[in-house]
């Protein structure tokens, strides 16, 4: 058991997810509780597309479910080997932390994150213990966005967009050299393998829902995914001809560009300073041509 008391956990897991871009809350299917049943909702007055001044949505409760992680990531201040507070959420805390928030009209959804404990699997289970929860048990209707670890057992990965508004499925870095340098746990196949899986589910679901009216939604807002821009040696152009491919081969909803930031320990190999903030405004200028108009 936790010697840290729930607000200090809350205040460790909260602020290790704002290095997380992919949380905006657009495009899910709408859902509402004005017939008495259930809780929240997706319209009108439920989701609020609050933005801070560098564009990211504020709207949701954005926290971890833990930030111990058996990866290590160069450029992750959660890797294994960084000296940072740890903290951990059972999942019915967080099903508690979300009802309890969005009761007192702080949040009107709920996007979860998490570093990998004991294994991917056990993570991904814990995590959709959570949307299950939340949607079965406490009948809510409000936003969840789960950002689905590609390692975890495949069946699991997709059992979330049957819980989930959106999934994501972060492809972290650019190139595959920058993967392999800063992220050496990770694979970028294998990422591409998941992308694709829940991409043909969610066509499949669409299609369904074409010829049987009350056929399961999986994942209705879609998946988006993120690239941390400035870790590597990855140039613009670079950046955006990855960013295409992934809106032909996938069409994701949405690809969020999130600056590096130093962090505490840092790796040698990394930078020692962000890139300029103009930077990733101009990735997503070139971002919305791409989509709309290649």
């Amino acid at each position: 058991m936790s010697s840290l008391s729930l607000s200090e956990r809350l205040e460790i897991l909260a602020d290790a997810a704002k290095y997380d871009a992919s949380c905006a809350s657009s495009g899910t299917a709408k859902r509402h509780s004005r017939d008495g049943k259930g809780l929240g909702s997706t319209q009108g007055m439920g989701i609020c597309h609050a933005y801070a001044p560098d564009g990211r949505c504020i709207s949701l409760l954005k926290i971890l479910l833990t930030n111990h992680c058996i990866f290590d990531c160069h450029y992750c201040v959660n890797r294994k080997s960084s000296n940072v507070r740890r903290a951990r959420f059972t999942s019915k805390e967080v099903v508690d932390l979300t009802l309890n928030f969005y009761r007192r009209n702080y949040i009107e959804g709920l996007f979860l994150s998490s570093g990998i404990v004991k294994s991917s699997s056990h993570t991904m289970e814990q995590m959709i213990e959570v949307a299950r929860s939340l949607r079965e048990d406490h009948g809510f209707r409000g936003y969840i966005h789960l950002k689905t670890i590609p390692e975890a057992d495949p069946e699991l990965v997709e059992r979330a967009g049957l819980w989930a508004d959106r999934v994501s499925i972060n492809v972290e870095l650019p190139t595959e050299t920058g993967l392999a340098k800063l992220a050496p746990d990770k694979d970028g196949k294998q990422i591409e393998g998941v992308i694709a899986r829940i991409g043909d589910a969610i066509a499949e679901s669409r299609d369904a829902r074409k010829r049987f009216r009350h056929a399961p939604r999986f994942a209705p807002a879609g998946q988006s995914t993120q690239m941390i821009v400035g870790a590597d040696e990855a140039n613009d152009s670079q950046i955006i001809e990855r960013a295409s491919h992934l809106y032909n081969r996938f069409q994701l909803r949405r690809i969020y560009y999130s600056a590096f930031s130093p962090i505490p320990d840092a790796s040698a190999v990394l930078p020692l300073k962000r890139p300029p903030l103009i930077r990733e405004h101009r990735l997503y200028q070139s971002d919305w041509l791409v989509r709309f108009y290649v």
